[in-house]
């Protein structure tokens, strides 16, 4: 029997609250201040799910999850609802959720942002 993986990409829009004060500044601080795509790639490696993150130049976060369908499900609840710390989630969106026959990536990594550029 052939296992199936499931696949969906994902982007993340938000705000962060900051310091004790807590401001609500816009979410680019997210990418910049409080690591969001550090802890979207050590969530999605604690599941075990494989795919990338990456900040764009909006100051939202995107990016490709793959791997066991319930794990994947963990994961679209963390990144609707828990994200970074210092992180206030406003909207994730969710596209091309797909079933996969083949995991298309080794890990879960982060992506740098000077491609962006």
């Amino acid at each position: 029997m052939i296992k199936k993986y499931f696949s969906f990409d994902f982007q993340v829009i938000g705000k962060v609250y900051q310091n004790i004060q807590q401001y609500l500044i816009n979410f680019i601080l997210i990418i910049q201040g409080v690591f969001f795509r550090k802890f979207t790639k050590e969530q999605g490696t604690s599941l075990g799910l494989v795919g990338w993150v990456e900040n764009q130049k909006d100051g939202s976060v995107k990016g490709v999850a793959q791997g066991d369908p319930k794990k994947c499900e963990q994961m679209i609840h963390w990144l609707s609802n828990v994200g970074s710390p210092k992180s206030k989630i406003e909207k994730m969106i969710k596209t091309n959720e797909r079933e996969i026959d083949k995991l298309q990536y080794k890990d879960f990594s982060v992506r740098d942002d000077k491609k962006q550029k």
